[in-house]
């Protein structure tokens, strides 16, 4: 009857041997995504920045870090081939909401301040489309 608490506790043992091995799996796969060009691109766009917001050495590090991390998603997103452009255009406007609200957290309030003002120009969204592309319809299926 002793041998019965012994199973359950190795299995318990190895159950979170094995979730442990899976969690550190997945943050070393979302450190993979990050990769030289996204990083590349994440300091271009802090270069962009740089001159109206003025960062610290350790606060453009974190700004470059919060802009890498966004990047990521946005790659994401824009390579989903299971999303229709309004799809996309909807989730990467939602995704740039988020980037900004965390970027209060990186910068002082007058920087803040500025960088939504610069963001547009810098980061533009996507542009709108009019619609009518998904409304086309073929001759072949209505006749």
């Amino acid at each position: 009857m002793k041998t019965k608490p012994a199973r359950t506790s190795q299995f318990l043992v190895v159950l979170v041997f094995f979730c442990g091995i899976l969690f550190a799996q997945a943050q070393t796969f979302y450190a993979l995504q990050i990769d030289r060009n996204i990083r590349e691109k994440a300091k271009d766009i802090t270069a962009e920045y740089q001159p109206s917001l003025v960062m610290g050495a350790e606060q453009a590090l974190d700004f470059q870090s919060t802009v890498a991390k966004y990047l990521v998603k946005r790659k994401s997103i824009e390579d989903n081939a299971n999303m229709s452009e309004g799809e996309k255009r909807h989730h990467l406007k939602t995704i740039s909401k988020h980037e900004s609200f965390e970027m209060a957290d990186v910068l002082y309030p007058y920087q803040y301040q500025e960088y939504l003002h610069v963001k547009p120009e810098i980061q533009p969204l996507p542009p709108k489309n009019t619609g009518f592309e998904d409304a086309i319809a073929d001759n072949q299926t209505t006749n």
